[in-house]
């Protein structure tokens, strides 16, 4: 059987191979959503320690990760870390996990505390506004402004003290704990701690030894761990996927299933469709064979057909979804669009094997009845 053969009984019933590619690429922008859901998740929840820009974290010992655990530290150390490491930069940030609240509106927000004359630890995306100047200051994610009715100039309340929004951030947010900006002093005295922060943020000189620095300050340093800004994301990319990955998996799973019932079901109609017409092929010398390359070859089209079209419609529902619900962030990589692609070569060559017994019992006596 010739591909042209194939080509043109794909598209012989255009609405049916409408509807077939439509179901096909839903299924398909299904996965690729969830897949995209969960990679947004993991880099909004980890975006902090990855766009901290420095070489060493010093946190107290045993402690891993950034939104995973907390950790404090005397900031009297500061000295004494700056010149063991050898760091031509050094700073300090507190991080905690708390509540705001504002009118109706209530939910754990990740606090940030981090001095303001200098680069370290302050917001990657500035929208509006400006960064921290001085105390008594606060930047808001975006998408928590908006969901609490609070702009620019705006006074809140949090932890029982006044702040003043000067500015709002972007790329901040999650579904679970957007990020929210104050002056290292103001978290201090905001969460009563005395002379205390969370990580000490070391920059390094370029071409120097990371590891001979991070082994000088805890073989000095009673007390702490030094660690690189990508260790403490993948232990905060860990600990939340131990809480999320369970329910994506089973839900990735319900979506390959509809993907092959969607896709089984158009290639046994497919067959049963036009048995008159295999039953002359088989007729004139076709052979079984021949008859499943014929299948396997149209089933291939229409989950290319479908694979191209789900593609599509997961950016695009991506864009809308990030632009109307920017709690959301949805991140297709490239690797996601590899998984769907395999996915979908997978359950086309499923499909095309659930017609394959009917067409084998196919009489060529039927292509001569009227």
């Amino acid at each position: 059987m010739s591909a042209p053969l194939a080509w043109k009984n794909t598209f012989h019933h255009k609405g049916k191979l409408i509807l077939s590619v439509l179901s096909i690429g839903a299924s398909l922008a299904m996965i690729l959503l969830l897949l995209g859901f969960r990679e947004g998740l993991y880099a909004a929840l980890t975006a902090y320690a990855n766009n901290l820009g420095v070489d060493l974290i010093v946190a107290q010992s045993g402690v891993k990760g950034i939104v995973s655990s907390s950790s404090a530290l005397p900031i009297d150390i500061h000295a004494e870390i700056e010149e063991l490491a050898g760091a031509n930069e050094a700073g300090h940030i507190i991080t905690a996990g708390v509540i705001f609240a504002r009118g109706d509106t209530k939910m754990p927000i990740i606090l940030i505390g981090y001095e303001p004359n200098t680069d370290l630890g302050e917001p990657w995306k500035l929208g509006q506004g400006r960064t921290l100047q001085k105390d008594g200051e606060i930047l808001l994610d975006t998408w928590l402004a908006q969901r609490s009715d609070i702009k620019i100039g705006d006074g809140v309340d949090l932890l029982g003290r006044q702040f003043e929004v000067v500015g709002l951030t972007r790329e901040t947010a999650s579904w679970m704990s957007p990020y929210v900006f104050i002056s290292l002093k103001d978290a201090q005295e905001t969460l009563g701690l005395v002379n205390a922060v969370s990580f000490h943020l070391v920059q390094l000189p370029d071409g120097a030894d990371n590891n001979a620095a991070a082994e000088a300050v805890e073989s000095r340093v009673e007390g702490v761990d030094v660690i690189r800004p990508n260790d403490i994301a993948d232990v905060d990319r860990r600990a939340i996927a131990t809480v999320m990955d369970r329910p994506i998996s089973v839900l990735l799973m319900v979506g390959i299933i509809i993907g092959v019932a969607v896709m089984g079901l158009t290639s046994y109609t497919a067959v049963t469709d036009r048995m008159r017409e295999y039953s002359l092929l088989k007729a004139v010398g076709a052979n079984r064979f021949q008859l499943s390359a014929l299948i396997v070859k149209e089933s291939l089209y229409v989950g290319g057909i479908g694979l191209v079209a789900g593609i599509g419609l997961a950016y695009l529902s991506a864009v809308l979804i990030m632009a109307n619900f920017p709690q959301f962030n949805v991140l297709i990589r490239s690797q996601s669009v590899a998984l769907a692609s395999a996915l979908a070569l997978g359950m086309t060559l499923v499909s095309a094997l659930l017609p394959m017994r009917r067409l084998a019992a196919i009489d060529p006596i039927e292509a001569f009845k009227s």
